[in-house]
């Protein structure tokens, strides 16, 4: 596999066009003998681009569409949300949450949609869709819930690096959300085969191949061409250059800070070009707002 995935990001594709779950598979390696048994098997199903690949629901396609176009009517997505009552139940859920509350209680998707505002709410219904998409496992579902609550920590931990440090961007809290996203997919693969005896091959696996896993959702969901960078390239050294990539970059050592039992690594945020104060205030902040956000 390549050292980096930047040569494959592809332009965003024409909006309105239904997301295909099948693309040119970014993971090109071989299986070899040298491989473990279930290594060999996640690859072959990998190299057919198919693999767990989940389909985007309708609904959250056009709360992309519509959050980027400023002739968009919030009825038209208040009305397409209503079509789809276990998403709409779940947005109504967090649209009620202490992290969004007003002082008075939403009893409509419209006006909920109004309160959020169009990017606000495209950002939460992808929060509901990874949500619904993480379920049903056998084997990993411990592993798999763990990874999506980091990673709505990590999409509060980017929108507050990027105020922090004025990195202006569109797509601040879906790339932190999703950046990871892959590793759901390489456990839903694993799920299927046997388990292997040694539980570490299952954690080098999902760390190794989650990045192009990642990235072939984000593709094939016809996501913006920053959050397929962010996935497919928030592990490369040689990507730090990238400014949407650098503040997923932050927002894993945030995550990581938080994880933390002991006092967080601040060096590591040197390297990726932060501030040691302004570092220590993202970590504050990011705890602060990652406290009152529903995991739905």
């Amino acid at each position: 596999m390549s050292s980096s995935f930047l040569e494959f990001m592809p332009s965003q594709a024409p909006a309105g066009e239904p997301p295909v779950p099948s693309i040119v598979p970014l993971v090109t390696v071989e299986p070899t003998p040298e491989m473990s048994e279930t290594e060999r098997e996640l690859v072959k199903r990998l190299r057919t681009g198919r693999a767990a690949l989940p389909v985007l629901p309708q609904v959250a396609e056009a709360a992309l569409r519509l959050a980027n176009d400023p002739d968009a009517r919030i009825t038209d997505l208040a009305e397409l949300v209503d079509t789809d009552p276990p998403i709409a139940a779940r947005f109504m859920s967090v649209a009620n949450s202490v992290a969004y509350w007003r002082g008075l209680l939403t009893s409509s998707t419209q006006s909920a949609i109004v309160r959020l505002g169009l990017a606000n709410t495209r950002d939460l219904l992808f929060q509901v869709v990874y949500a619904a998409s993480s379920g049903g496992l056998k084997k990993y579902q411990m592993q798999v819930q763990r990874s999506f609550k980091r990673s709505v920590i990590a999409a509060v931990a980017a929108r507050t690096a990027a105020r922090e440090l004025s990195l202006v961007t569109e797509y601040d809290y879906m790339s932190g959300l999703l950046h990871d996203i892959g590793e759901a997919r390489i456990y839903r693969i694993l799920d299927a085969l046997p388990r292997p005896d040694d539980p570490k091959i299952v954690a080098d696996l999902v760390q190794r191949y989650h990045t192009a896993a990642g990235a072939e959702v984000a593709m094939a969901w016809k996501l913006p061409t920053e959050i397929v960078d962010a996935c497919a390239a928030h592990h490369d050294p040689q990507a730090i250059g990238v400014p949407h990539v650098r503040l997923v970059m932050i927002a894993d050592a945030v995550c990581d800070a938080l994880d933390s039992a002991r006092s967080p690594n601040l060096q590591r945020f040197e390297s990726l070009l932060v501030d040691v104060s302004i570092a220590r205030r993202i970590i504050d902040q990011t705890k602060k707002a990652a406290q009152m956000s529903v995991r739905p």
